[in-house]
């Protein structure tokens, strides 16, 4: 009588093409989910220096628009010192502008 000990290489195969299925269907979501979440942390980025860049323009120049750099933000405590550009991962020191406007809209420079 001959004793079965491990797996026919017709089933090793069948599991192949199990997990291989299984990641032709993961991978692209998670991909596209890793995709939008860096582009919502950069619209979060965005956000923010907009919103600190016109409250300062508003105490300084009463909102009629202008721009002022982002260590200039947080070196008056608009913005934390924790807040990192998510594309650079840097603390853009001295390099990026915010300008605002008078409608309220921003604009970036290099921009973003």
């Amino acid at each position: 009588m001959r004793r079965k000990n491990g797996f026919t290489l017709v089933e090793l195969m069948a599991i192949l093409v199990l997990l291989s299925v299984l990641l032709l269907m993961t991978v692209p979501s998670i991909t596209g989910t890793l995709n939008k979440s860096k582009e919502n942390e950069l619209e979060e980025y965005k956000r923010t220096l907009c919103l600190a860049a016109r409250e300062h323009e508003l105490k300084v120049h009463g909102g009629f628009g202008g721009s002022v750099k982002v260590d200039e933000l947080r070196s008056k405590g608009y913005i934390n010192d924790d807040l990192v550009n998510p594309k650079t991962k840097e603390k853009d020191g001295g390099r990026l502008e915010v300008q605002t406007r008078s409608n309220g809209t921003c604009g970036f420079s290099p921009d973003l």
